[in-house]
């Protein structure tokens, strides 16, 4: 039995995974929504406010813009909690590192990642998928990506989404899901897919800004990772490739310049990592300089040999 807790603010996608949700979830459940158009609070405010009305042992926060592509997923949900008690949360996509870096939960590290996800956008499917097709079970992780987030109500009720230090909608996920980590196990199911319809997010100045003030409020706690016998060289390579890959991730986001100062200075990426020059270099002047013309340009135009 599952309550399925949803914030709101098109009518259209709320609808459509309403019904979606009816013909696959598998096993009684109860849907609550959370209807933003109206109340415009940030989203771990109107997840904890829903979620306290819960009637059922586990909850899932969903985004309203998916559809589920597995049958019973609900019973395959409530199986593994039933299962294993030690695990409190469940994610369809998440790392097993969470980087000291300014960063998502993605580090584009293989062996650390683990999604499985397909990702629709303007019509297009882009299948996403850690470990490779055919793999499935579980993978613990420390973080995962908000698109779904299942855990029992117990583990919501001792660290429910911080709405003081998180009052917008950008890292409710990660912070909720680390804090959890440190007191339960957290996984990544490879036996859930969904579709996401997407534009790929909003990366642009109000994700930067969070990203720069959770991670500051919180240098603490990161690195934050599962194998404790990780040396400390493979920490420092595994950072510098955070690092390298959210600033081509970033780079033709509609980010303000000072915004893109402040990511460098404040990580001191140019002093930490020397060979970081030429990412950071595309990364403040990309978008500014309008310099992904000239790129989608030359993969339209390709010279030939």
């Amino acid at each position: 039995m599952i309550s399925i807790i949803i914030c709101s603010i098109n009518q259209d996608y709320l609808h459509n995974v309403s019904e979606n949700i009816s013909k696959t979830i598998g096993i009684e459940y109860e849907l609550l929504v959370w209807d933003n158009r109206y109340e415009k609070k940030g989203i771990c405010e109107a997840y904890n406010r829903t979620a306290a009305r819960a009637k059922y042992p586990y909850l899932c926060f969903l985004h309203e813009d998916i559809l589920f592509d597995t049958t019973n997923w609900g019973g395959i949900l409530s199986g593994l909690f039933a299962s294993q008690p030690e695990v409190g949360v469940i994610g369809i996509a998440g790392s097993a590192y969470k980087s000291a870096m300014f960063s998502g939960w993605f580090t584009s590290t293989r062996g650390f990642d683990y999604y499985n996800i397909t990702h629709r956008v303007n019509g297009v499917d882009h299948p996403w998928r850690q470990p490779g097709a055919g793999e499935r079970g579980v993978h613990p992780v420390v973080c995962i990506d908000g698109v779904f987030i299942a855990c029992r109500k117990e583990v919501w009720a001792g660290t429910p989404f911080d709405a003081d230090q998180l009052n917008g909608f950008h890292f409710y996920d990660i912070d909720f899901s680390v804090r959890a980590a440190r007191k339960c196990q957290v996984i990544v199911t490879m036996d859930i897919h969904l579709f996401h319809i997407t534009q790929l997010g909003d990366y642009g100045n109000s994700w930067v800004e969070t990203a720069m003030l959770y991670h500051t409020a919180n240098a603490g706690l990161f690195p934050f990772f599962l194998d404790s016998s990780l040396p400390p060289q493979q920490v420092k390579q595994v950072e510098l490739q955070v690092a390298r890959s959210w600033l081509d991730r970033l780079k033709n986001e509609k980010i303000s310049l000072k915004n893109r100062i402040r990511w460098i200075h404040r990580q001191r990426l140019h002093r930490q990592f020397l060979s970081l020059w030429y990412p950071i270099l595309r990364f403040l002047v990309f978008k500014p300089l309008k310099l992904y013309k000239v790129q989608r340009l030359i993969k339209r135009n390709p010279s030939s040999n």
